[in-house]
């Protein structure tokens, strides 16, 4: 467990202290993970490549036992940076919380984020396990993106009827859900090693 590295991504005006992002750093530091909350540069006004070079400096060169939790725009992120990885990069895993991948009608400052299109099919080939969960009643970003993002990444879906945006004025100052899938993930890819 202890090679394991965990990075999440925060999404559009949030910071590492916001929402759920401590408490799942904590939990899963004391089961010996290494987790870092990457702070990214000018959330309230971001910029891909800035956001992208951000990664590219903070990210230890990622292999199977490297895994990604994205929270919204931190979400597309995190493939954009997978995505100009070397062919052969492998990856353990990505959580993807409140995900898209198409311009959104409700926050059209962010569509440079999404202007490029993905190669889903390279990031389906790169990355092991890969999850993405939304909300039914997410008004910022709508389930329909978070599903056609599930789809396009070959993602199991999971769907829920409440939360929002997952933000902890939704009530989400732990994300006990999160911690679990990551976990059984991290267990899925120890099996693999010794297998």
């Amino acid at each position: 467990m202890q090679q394991t590295k965990i990075y999440i991504v925060h999404g559009y005006t949030a910071a590492p202290e916001h929402h759920w992002f401590p408490w799942l750093q904590k939990t899963l530091t004391t089961e010996r993970i290494t987790v870092e909350v990457l702070a990214m540069p000018d959330s309230m006004s971001p910029d891909p490549e800035a956001w992208l070079t951000y990664m590219n400096d903070h990210v230890e060169q990622p292999d199977q036992h490297t895994f990604f939790v994205g929270h919204s725009l931190g979400c597309i992120t995190i493939l954009k940076y997978l995505e100009r990885l070397d062919a052969n990069a492998r990856v353990g895993g990505v959580i993807m919380v409140s995900g898209f991948g198409d311009p959104l009608s409700t926050l059209p400052e962010l569509d440079r984020f999404v202007h490029q299109p993905v190669d889903y099919k390279k990031l389906i080939t790169g990355i092991s396990e890969r999850i993405v969960i939304a909300a039914e009643d997410d008004a910022i970003v709508p389930i329909v993106y978070s599903e056609r993002f599930a789809q396009c990444l070959q993602a199991e879906l999971h769907r829920m009827e409440k939360g929002g945006h997952f933000l902890d004025r939704d009530g989400y100052v732990e994300f006990p859900l999160v911690r679990d899938l990551l976990l059984n993930m991290v267990e899925s890819a120890s099996a693999r090693r010794t297998s």
